[in-house]
């Protein structure tokens, strides 16, 4: 099978076996009865492994071969992610999330690898039209798992599992006999190498306390959306809608990016992400929530091709890889970590809504610090046609 069919199929099913019992997963912990700072420790255990575990299986699949790691990952996944459902206690809920992530979190990060060496081989193909089939992938499968997850949300967790096994067995199938190495170049050399760049070190932490500022948007929007009202069905469609909308806006970014620049997208993403904070802090209806859901295309897409193109316009191509890795470490990684126990305890404290409106203020700092740090450390803002 080539690449080219493999790589977009490995994406819609990965991000399809996330979605599947991701998008649920806090609602799932929300009907156990866990308060929000024990589901927002929990999430952050999942996302905290990330700054470890993908330079270590990066650095796995350059000795080994990307299509062996992935094996290896997604049967290692099915298993663990299929024994989710048995567990009701918190402690063992932890342990077993703990588990998952050390294998969930790599994958991507190694499909990534895989396209982006075949991108570095073959320069008329783009990052971005291969990514855009896990959005496709996780939008109709959230909105297919919400009907089945109307009255049982354990079922999330097998859906996820079998599909985990499909990327196993198509990955089998296709396996080439010669291990394909050199492709994710993700590793902790390469990692202290990247660290020297001061200028992308410092975006990099500016990036972090931007995740913290907007992760209500992510995993605890499911919580946002229980607390308004809204049922399994809507939830699961808003993650489509929002999911959906991650494709037209990751094609309308790349040619944006281009006529810009990367800061201009960056900035932009950020601004209409701390708007979405703000009405979701005003509205309790669930249908015109959704709607709100459409701007997730900025928070997610915008954000990724602004942000891969400014850290690749300051490294080198062969850190290439590197610098998309740490992107995830810093700001999906760290920056939702500690989000989402902050977003937690807040929960708990004064209700979602409030929630959005306080993280909607800390996200409008963060903003203002990354308009000044641009100004003096970015290439230039190009508001106009270049």
């Amino acid at each position: 099978m080539k690449e080219t069919i493999k790589l977009p199929l490995f994406y819609f099913l990965m991000y399809s076996a996330f979605a599947a019992w991701m998008a649920f997963f806090n609602v799932h912990l929300s009907k156990l009865g866990f308060s929000g700072f024990q589901i927002g420790a929990i999430n952050a255990v999942f996302i905290s492994t990330s700054a470890v575990v993908v330079p270590f299986w990066g650095m796995m699949a350059d000795r080994k071969g990307s299509n062996r790691i992935l094996l290896l990952l997604s049967a290692l996944c099915a298993v663990l992610v299929f024994f989710m459902s048995y567990l009701t206690a918190y402690f063992a809920i932890l342990a077993l999330v703990f588990l998952i992530s050390l294998f969930q979190q790599p994958m991507g990060a190694v499909v990534d690898g895989m396209t982006l060496g075949l991108v570095r081989l073959r320069p008329e193909l783009s990052y971005g039209k291969f990514r855009l089939w896990g959005s496709a992938g996780y939008a109709l499968t959230a909105i297919t798992v919400g009907y089945f997850a109307m009255s049982n949300t354990e079922i999330i967790f097998s859906i996820a599992a079998i599909l985990f096994s499909v990327i196993l067995l198509i990955n089998l199938i296709t396996l080439p006999p010669k291990p394909l190495t050199g492709r994710n170049l993700v590793n902790f050399n390469s990692l202290k190498t990247f660290m020297k760049n001061k200028v992308v070190v410092s975006f990099f932490f500016l990036m972090l306390f931007y995740g913290i500022s907007i992760s209500p948007l992510h995993q605890f929007i499911n919580l946002y959306y229980i607390e308004i009202g809204a049922s399994n069905k809507l939830i699961g469609l808003a993650f489509a809608i929002q999911a959906g909308f991650e494709i037209p806006f990751f094609l309308f970014g790349i040619k944006l990016v281009k006529r810009t620049s990367p800061e201009f997208v960056i900035l932009l993403a950020m601004l209409v992400s701390i708007l979405r904070m703000v009405l979701y802090g005003f509205i309790s209806n669930p249908e015109m929530a959704i709607v709100i859901g459409v701007l997730h295309g900025f928070t997610i897409s915008f954000f990724l091709v602004g942000a891969v193109q400014y850290v690749q316009s300051h490294t080198p191509p062969e850190l290439s890889t590197t610098g998309q890795s740490m992107i995830w470490a810093f700001h999906f990684g760290a920056g939702l970590t500690f989000g989402y126990l902050f977003v937690g305890y807040l929960k708990d404290l004064v209700g979602m809504q409030h929630t959005m409106h306080i993280q909607a203020v800390f996200g409008t700092l963060i903003l203002i610090a990354t308009v000044f740090f641009f100004r003096n450390f970015g290439n230039h803002i190009k508001f106009e046609k270049s």
